[in-house]
Order: C-alpha cells, then structure tokens, then sequence
C-alpha cells in the first residue's frame, strides 16, 4: 500500500492520516498529461475539520492511476471517421461517442471548415465529397 502524507491544520499543528477524519467536501483532479505508459493520474481532494481546534483543511485524501489512451477521445473518434473518407451515420458515432445527434451536427461543419475537409451532411449521414 502506498504511503500516506498527513494533513497537518494550520492553526494548532495537529496531524492526521487522510482517511482518519471525515471529509466536509470531496471532488476529483485529473493530471493534465499521462505518464510514459499512458496512464493519468487521478487525485481525490478533500476539505477537513481540524479533530482539535476546527479550522478547515484542503488535502489530497488519495490517488490512482488510470489508463488514457487517445483512440478513445471524443475528438480522435470524431476525426478518425471524417478522414476515412467512407460515409458513416450520424447517430451511430453519437452513440459512439456519448454525444447528443444535435451537437455533431453542429461539430462536423467545424471540422470540415477547420481541417478543409470535403464533404457534407445528407439526413442522417455524412458523405465524404
């Protein structure tokens, strides 16, 4: 198990193990670059009471590691399917991607402007022109 740093309160110097004292409030940080094996850094945040004198403490409660691979980014799957060159249904790469059909109907214009990409949107499809 990997070795836990100490809070430490500000106002009385009283020390405690993260997960020793109940939280107030937690919330996720995700480091902006992945490491040499493509992993990312996620960090869980969290605010304390002092168990001594009350003041209030930010802190790192705790970290993992998660993979991060860019074939899974919204934006390569977006690009991967207009530089195919093929016709692809609008709604399958929304599922796809977790995206609403509405906001990729407004993205695939900005990417055709962008990248000079040819082609236009027929109902539900993209054709590749």
């Amino acid at each position: 198990m990997a070795k836990m740093k100490l809070i430490k309160c500000k106002g009385c110097g009283e020390e405690w193990k993260p997960l020793d004292v109940p939280t107030k409030k937690e919330w996720m940080m995700r480091s902006p670059m992945p490491d040499k094996k493509g992993n990312l850094t996620f960090t869980t945040m969290a605010t304390w009471d002092c168990p001594k004198c009350g003041k209030s403490r930010i802190g790192a409660k705790g970290k993992t590691k998660g993979e991060f691979k860019k074939e899974n980014t919204p934006k390569y799957k977006i690009e991967y399917a207009l530089n195919s060159g093929e016709k692809f249904n609008i709604i399958d790469l929304a599922e796809t991607i977790g995206f609403d059909v509405d906001s990729i109907r407004k993205i695939i214009p900005m990417y055709i402007k962008k990248k000079n990409i040819k082609g236009k949107i027929d109902g539900d499809f993209f054709i590749p022109g």
